[in-house]
């Protein structure tokens, strides 16, 4: 898994990821050698750092190296070191802001956005480090995900939900267009088991968003399901909200 916050950072100047970034580069400029000396001194996985910018380089080494970082981390801000906090957020910000953009419509962009950073903040304040070791980024982003759908479902209606809700949660890492931080197959798999979505909901949306080689996802996986497309987007968004739920009660 890739962790970094390149999505994030094409925002500068207004909103709320374009001041986000715009304060860590202050951070990053400045450094703050001294933290980071004293993080590497309590976390192995942060050993090799002297400053933001190896941190931030720290988690780009595949997956087991960003759960490790991230980990340490989550650690550090529970035990009173804010930045490092601040520095997950920072690493997660472009997911956030993903997020957000899958709930366009629901609210006003710069509210959706609000919502979904300050979901993040309270995730990484509450993540069970010792019980969900792996795939972190991931399970901060749907921790994310299903804090954010909560406070918006006061308000929805069954009208189906952007097909990129769960694409943008499981296609790819932290701020990255490229490479997959959770196995949907995986995921897929797990709700399944505890009872989440039905099996066949389960391969409606495996074969929307992931279809096999040579098939077309969407409209074109709701045809072979003998569904229209706005049925199939329908019941693929209720189908996404249980999953996002059931993530969150197994975080809780």
């Amino acid at each position: 898994m890739s962790v970094t916050i390149t999505g994030a950072r094409r925002q500068t100047g207004t909103g709320v990821a374009g001041r986000l970034n715009d304060e860590w580069d202050r951070l990053c400029a400045d450094g703050r050698a001294a933290t980071v000396a004293r993080w590497a001194a309590a976390e192995p996985a942060l050993a090799d750092c002297r400053d933001l910018g190896d941190v931030q380089t720290a988690v780009t080494a595949g997956r087991l190296a960003a759960d490790a970082v991230l980990l340490a981390l989550l650690r550090l801000a529970h035990d009173g070191e804010p930045l490092a906090g601040r520095t997950v957020l920072q690493l997660m910000l472009g997911k956030a802001i993903r997020i957000a953009a899958g709930q366009a419509g629901r609210d006003s962009r710069e509210c959706l956005e609000h919502a979904a950073v300050a979901a993040l903040w309270t995730v990484i304040a509450t993540y069970p480090t010792e019980r969900r070791p792996v795939k972190v980024a991931a399970n901060l982003a749907m921790d994310t995900l299903g804090i954010v759908s909560r406070e918006l479902a006061h308000g929805r209606t069954e009208a189906p939900s952007e097909p990129g809700t769960l694409a943008a949660v499981l296609g790819a890492g932290p701020g990255d267009d490229g490479a997959a931080d959770l196995d949907l197959a995986e995921l897929l798999a797990w709700a399944v088991d505890a009872g989440a979505v039905s099996a066949a909901d389960a391969g409606l949306l495996l074969d929307i968003y992931a279809p096999s080689p040579g098939l077309e996802g969407g409209a074109a996986a709701a045809e072979r399901a003998g569904l229209s497309w706005p049925a199939a987007r329908q019941r693929a968004s209720r189908a996404v909200r249980r999953i996002a739920l059931a993530v969150q009660a197994d975080a809780a």
